[in-house]
């Protein structure tokens, strides 16, 4: 009988029956031979020059520390990617990218993921203070703009139905705060606007109760702290200071996740025929313009 044919995912060492060897920084292994700057291939030659072994394992760190990564949906830095290649690695800055052309293709054909770069905000705009950054922006992704993120790369139709009614819950409020943004020239919304419209839903806070009251849902949890911290962190959300206020705007993982069209049809099942032609075709421009 013929041996079974590996595929690069499973020599690579993150979707196989012989683990990788993980160590301190990203799965690491000390016996890896790429660990030693005298003995490995990699010393000064570009990707397509490695071993068909050197460059799994490069695509493998990769691989492995993305997975771990999205499983709290925090993007990854570009920064503690080219930290997972290791520090013996040569002529890394170019060696990254050319890693990461590789990685998405791995990504795509054998897991069926996209492995997307996005770009975050760090600038504040208008409001007369000059340029700020934002906290949320600052916490979640340090000094740098560019970052990485996992969607799925399946078709809708092949798509699988949100496993649990908490993910459930959170599609739909993803949904509804895009919406919501959308509708709102230049794509910024105010918090305390959505606060308030989140309060007609059930959302929002008791009458009298302060800025600090927990708005508690029961799948979605906390929802000040949820806005407020956890979707800007995990790049669904923009949030940047206006003085004592903030504004929202579209995060870069909420637009690569859900398709104006996707956002359209919603927008149009709560207006009806209210969205005309017209309407549609500004929301579309003002997407284009304003949220990305």
């Amino acid at each position: 009988m013929a041996p079974r044919k590996r595929s690069r995912a499973a020599d690579a060492g993150f979707i196989n029956d012989e683990p990788a060897a993980s160590g301190s920084d990203g799965g690491e292994g000390t016996q890896d031979p790429m660990a030693t700057p005298r003995s490995s291939q990699a010393e000064g030659k570009a990707f397509n020059d490695l071993s068909g072994e050197d460059q799994d394992k490069l695509v493998g760190r990769i691989v492995r520390r993305m997975l771990v990564r999205n499983v709290s949906r925090v993007p990854v830095r570009r920064e503690e990617l080219s930290k997972a290649l290791g520090n013996d690695i040569p002529r890394k800055r170019k060696l990254l990218q050319e890693v990461i052309e590789s990685t998405k293709r791995v990504f795509k054909a054998e897991l069926g993921l996209e492995f997307v770069e996005i770009h975050r905000r760090i600038a504040h705009r208008g409001g007369g203070g000059g340029a700020t950054q934002s906290a949320a922006t600052n916490a979640a992704m340090g000094s740098s703009t560019t970052a990485y993120i996992l969607i799925s790369a399946l078709p809708k139709d092949l798509r699988p139905e949100p496993m649990s009614e908490d993910d459930t819950a959170m599609l739909g409020f993803l949904t509804l705060l895009a919406a919501l943004i959308l509708l709102e020239p230049g794509c910024r919304l105010s918090e305390a606007d959505l606060f308030m419209s989140l309060a007609k839903l059930g959302l929002g806070t008791a009458a009298g109760a302060t800025a600090a009251t927990p708005v508690v849902h029961q799948q979605l949890g906390d929802v000040r702290v949820l806005v407020t911290k956890t979707l800007p962190s995990q790049g669904y959300l923009e949030r940047e200071k206006e003085g004592d206020s903030a504004v929202l705007l579209l995060g870069p993982r909420l637009r690569a996740e859900l398709s104006l069209e996707d956002l359209l049809t919603f927008v149009e099942m709560a207006f009806g025929s209210d969205l005309d032609a017209t309407t549609r075709s500004e929301l579309t421009q003002r997407y284009s313009l304003d949220c990305g």
